[in-house]
């Protein structure tokens, strides 16, 4: 182990050595410090419901949302993402906000906008995981949640 430490230590020296390389290297680090010291902050605020609203073709939904009732202490992330562990959760906000970028930028949006297969099972999922004493009571079976609470989920849209 102690070869490995010293083979790399000697390595990085040399690297460092040369004086651009030096700056390279110091400029890298400020920016990945930066990064990792904004990225709490940015993943909060893309986490809240007005950023949904705002960053996407969604004003129908979120006022549906936000006028609903019974849901309006949750945030859109709480249902259409997956909420089982941090990285399935990271790596799922990653993947459906780069969609969601391409899909507003290039005006490729649906109308009207419909749930992938994968969200419509990660909704599901939430249900279940949010309603779980409540759901031990009845038997589901192969039902979804919207298939008898339509009304309850983006009322104007009733597109799942």
């Amino acid at each position: 182990m102690k070869e490995i430490l010293s083979t790399i230590r000697e390595r990085a020296m040399e690297f460092l050595a040369d004086k651009r390389r030096r700056w390279i290297a110091i400029f890298a680090l400020i920016f990945l410090l930066a990064l990792a010291a904004a990225l709490p902050g940015y993943m909060k605020k893309t986490s809240t419901t007005e950023y949904c609203a705002s960053c996407h073709v969604m004003l129908a939904q979120y006022d549906d949302w936000f006028y609903g009732g019974k849901h309006t202490q949750i945030r859109c992330v709480d249902c259409h993402l997956p909420n089982d562990n941090f990285v399935n959760h990271y790596v799922w906000k990653g993947l459906d906000g780069i969609k969601d970028v391409v899909y507003f930028y290039t005006g490729l949006v649906p109308e009207p906008i419909h749930s992938s297969r994968h969200a419509r099972k990660t909704i599901q999922n939430n249900c279940v995981r949010c309603h779980e004493e409540l759901l031990s009571r009845i038997s589901v079976g192969a039902m979804n949640c919207w298939d008898c609470h339509r009304k309850q989920f983006h009322n104007r849209i009733n597109e799942f």
